[in-house]
């Protein structure tokens, strides 16, 4: 039985649903009749009856006028169809829940809009992840600072022992510095070895700073004492090494009959020449500015001496000549002689200096 025998079923009369009912093969088991034609035979057949006759005719009018099971079958049928009808409306609705879009904007913005809902979960979540993210930060801050600090006072530890071993050969340098001997060989080294050692300090001092367990500030004056050691010792080697070029004679002055004039005077006027030149760039050293202010009088008393020198040799007064050479000697004797007393200074004011620096930590 389909559908729509179901709803022509239900709009039929009641007589009429059971012959539709049985024209589709059901059965009926109770024998259903209309009142006014009980009631009517009823009078036909005797119209005296007794009350309670009647009443016995009333108690089968309501028996047969009971429902029928086909009648019964049709409620039930139409309780079953309402009810499937409901249930695929149900799944009907459900999937089209399951499968809408959410808006989660409209969902996000109406939770935050509610001030009730914020007040309960929207701030105290926001709090929370704040603070996570606040703590993990600062944890892992602390954790790569106290790791990297490790680092730092571990290399700095042993950058300072190789540091001190390179300071306690500045002793050396000083005395080469200051020996009135004059060796390139041994100037050239000792330029050399204190660039090394100031490498060396430049990197402890960078380190130095980022190491919270030293004391700057001592640090600090302790690697002023050494850079200035340093930049002195250099100063000086600069100096000995120009000052190795100013009046520098040589065997030129050996002067007789056969010495060609054009010549000496080519060689003279070198020498007057380089001398100017090195004095010029002649560092500032405290301790040997007596030194090189007497190296300047020098080169102007043996620029004049070089001229009467060619003169008295054009004119062959070989007497005159060899005075002259005799003083050109002397000039650069008294300025050998005020370079090492400069040079024994300077060596005692550094050894105070050098007595001063600490060890690096």
């Amino acid at each position: 039985m389909n559908i729509r025998d179901i709803i022509f079923i239900n709009k039929a009369k009641s007589t009429d649903r059971i012959k539709i009912l049985e024209m589709l093969g059901f059965e009926t088991e109770t024998v259903i009749t209309q009142n006014t034609e009980v009631v009517s035979d009823l009078q036909n057949d005797d119209e005296s009856l007794e009350l309670n006759s009647y009443t016995d005719i009333q108690t089968e009018i309501k028996v047969e006028s009971q429902q029928s099971s086909i009648e019964s079958y049709i409620k039930d049928t139409e309780y079953r169809y309402t009810e499937k009808v409901t249930e695929e409306s149900e799944n009907k609705n459900f999937a089209t829940e399951t499968f809408k879009p959410v808006n989660v904007t409209s969902k996000v913005k109406k939770i935050w809009t509610d001030v009730e809902s914020r007040r309960k979960w929207v701030m105290p979540l926001m709090i929370s992840v704040i603070s996570f993210f606040i703590i993990t930060t600062a944890v892992t801050t602390f954790i790569s600072r106290s790791s990297q600090q490790e680092e730092v006072v571990k290399i700095s530890s042993n950058l300072a022992t190789d540091t001190n071993v390179l300071i306690n050969g500045l002793e050396n340098v000083l005395a080469i510095s200051t020996d009135t001997f004059y060796s390139k060989y041994d100037i050239s080294n000792a330029s050399a070895y204190l660039q090394s050692v100031e490498s060396s300090v430049l990197e402890y001092q960078n380190l130095a700073i980022q190491n919270e367990n030293l004391n700057l500030q001592d640090v600090s004056n302790n690697l002023s004492t050494i850079f200035s050691l340093i930049n002195e010792l250099d100063n000086l080697l600069t100096y000995r090494i120009l000052i190795s070029e100013i009046l520098i004679y040589d065997d030129i002055l050996d002067i007789d009959e056969t010495t060609q004039v054009d010549v000496l005077t080519t060689s003279l006027s070198e020498i007057t020449a380089t001398s100017k030149r090195n004095y010029a760039e002649l560092p500032i050293i405290e301790e040997m500015n007596n030194h090189r202010n007497l190296v300047n009088t020098a080169i102007i008393t043996a620029e004049d001496l070089h001229g009467r020198l060619l003169a008295a040799l054009r004119n062959a007064e070989y007497d005159v000549v060899k005075s002259i050479s005799n003083a050109l000697l002397l000039n650069k004797e008294t300025e050998i002689a005020a370079f090492e007393n400069s040079l024994n200074i300077f060596k005692n004011n550094k050894l105070i200096f050098y007595s001063n620096i600490e060890k690096l930590d």
